[in-house]
């Protein structure tokens, strides 16, 4: 046991802190309700922050601590439209953070993740929340490619085909919800 606990001081903290991110990323696509996966993504978002702030990474750092804001205030919005459609807001900060941070590829990657991510978030239908968020996950797995990021991409890679099976499982309840109806 002893030689278990001398690993812990070796680990860093932007390693725990992505792999806290890496965590909510496996669980997320399992809720079925909007306000636990805006909650989980609320976390991952805060996570990947402090992990890419760690790493020097500071366009992905900006754009996952605007991801959580505008996650808090989807959060809050509930089902007052006005103010879910008040996030596309952020979609111009995202812009500007990403060109004060600017460090090439990865900075473009993490806009691209960030922007898709915050539009699936506004939507009340989580159907659509998934395919908006899921076509995020190729920018998302570049990005951390690109930073060395390995927590994040294995939580990427690991979200994407969780969150694609949960978009299909939907998909086929609410197709067969239809054909009950028509019957």
């Amino acid at each position: 046991m002893p030689d278990v606990l001398a690993l812990i001081p070796a680990i860093s903290p932007a390693v725990l802190f992505g792999s806290a991110g890496l965590a909510g990323q496996l669980v997320w696509p399992l809720f079925k309700q909007r306000r636990q996966i805006l909650t989980a993504q609320f976390c991952i978002a805060a996570c990947y922050a402090a992990q890419y702030a760690l790493l020097g990474q500071w366009s992905g750092t900006g754009v996952c601590a605007i991801g959580a804001t505008q996650t808090l205030i989807a959060l809050a919005a509930g089902e007052r439209p006005w103010l879910r459609h008040m996030g596309l807001g952020f979609l111009p900060v995202v812009w500007l953070v990403t060109a004060l941070t600017w460090s090439g590829l990865a900075s473009g990657l993490a806009m691209t993740a960030c922007c898709l991510v915050m539009v699936g978030r506004m939507q009340r239908d989580t159907l659509r929340m998934r395919a908006v968020m899921l076509c995020a996950a190729p920018f998302g797995i570049g990005l951390d490619l690109s930073v060395g990021a390995l927590p994040g991409l294995v939580g990427a890679l690991i979200s994407a085909c969780i969150g694609a099976a949960a978009l299909r499982r939907e998909w086929l309840a609410r197709q067969a919800g239809a054909l009950r109806l028509a019957a």
